[in-house]
């Protein structure tokens, strides 16, 4: 969320609470709103003359109970009503973050909760009904600790470097470890913060869920010289990173399973689809990670076939002699 629509969120804010208010008759002034949002008279006043002159609101100061009004009767605010659609979707939202659990879900459904309470007026959808029609099946994730996820956010936002405890699941040990935080990334519902690793002088990926400990830092950082996010994740697959070297990947789909790589978004932002004469499909990808692409076409068997790089060819030819050892 940028500057601009954290002022509008804020402004949303104030003028529902002055609605409420004179809802039930309690009268606000710019005092008592400055009072109650922290913010200048000058800032109260100019809320009331944005109800007044952008949504035509019938608001008028009383002297004699110094405060606003409503000179006739207001139902509802143009703001403040969702359509059964809109409803829906935010009820997806909180059954989305239900499944996922962890510590956020917490934070997250309170939010959309507070969303439905003050932009609907009046709802005209039973929401139990709405409820019931949905369901999600969360993939298995690791939890993350919300407190982390928010100050990984705030070292970003302010470029600060963050010192962690860090368990790392290939050795199995827990170290601590100093890193630039650039990105936070999400990729098969789990999350991990993209750093500059004082340790090891390179960028790498962190899972948050194996964060132990994390303290911001005062310093603070400057991206390392050319680098480019977009760049970074483009040259990976999956979480899966490769080194300066990139790949043309080549590899084709038999005609049933090409069904269903077609309706799916593209494994790849370089991904290029062909379709075959036969009915299979062609993907055409640049990437830098051969064994991420190595352990996603093992998951379709023998409807998928590597075409190039050789390399990655032989990636697969051991893996499936190692498979015929196990199964003979």
């Amino acid at each position: 969320m940028n500057s601009t629509q954290r002022t509008h969120l804020r402004q949303l804010e104030r003028l529902t609470w002055i609605h409420r208010e004179i809802q039930a008759g309690r009268f606000p002034n710019t005092r008592r709103i400055a009072e109650h949002f922290g913010v200048s008279r000058k800032t109260a006043q100019e809320t009331i003359d944005f109800m007044r002159d952008r949504f035509q609101l019938p608001l008028e100061y009383c002297a004699q109970q110094r405060g606003f009004h409503y000179t006739e009767p207001v139902h509802s605010l143009p703001w403040m009503t969702l359509t059964e659609g809109e409803i829906a979707a935010i009820l997806m939202a909180e059954r989305l973050a239900q499944a996922y659990g962890g510590q956020a879900a917490a934070g997250i459904t309170e939010a959309l909760t507070k969303v439905i309470q003050t932009l609907t007026e009046t709802v005209s959808v039973d929401l139990n009904h709405l409820m019931a029609l949905q369901s999600v099946e969360a993939l298995p994730t690791s939890p993350i600790d919300q407190a982390h996820f928010a100050l990984f956010a705030k070292a970003i936002a302010h470029r600060h470097p963050v010192r962690m405890v860090y368990f790392t699941q290939s050795s199995g040990e827990t170290k601590t470890r100093t890193v630039n935080p650039l990105r936070l990334h999400s990729a098969k519902a789990e999350w991990y913060v993209i750093a500059f690793d004082h340790l090891r002088q390179k960028v790498l990926d962190f899972h948050l869920g194996r964060v132990r400990a994390a303290e911001l830092l005062d310093d603070t950082f400057e991206p390392p010289t050319g680098f480019d996010i977009e760049t970074y994740l483009n040259r990976g697959f999956g979480m899966i990173r490769g080194e300066d070297q990139t790949y043309e990947v080549i590899v084709e789909f038999d005609a049933y399973q090409a069904r269903w790589i077609r309706q799916q978004s593209k494994v790849h932002k370089t991904a290029h689809y062909t379709d075959l004469p036969d009915g299979g499909l062609r993907v055409t990808m640049q990437v830098g990670a051969l064994e991420g692409v190595r352990q996603w076409v093992l998951q379709y068997g023998a409807r998928v076939r590597v075409i190039a790089p050789e390399q990655l060819r032989t990636m697969l030819r051991t893996e499936a002699e190692a498979l015929l050892k196990l199964y003979a």
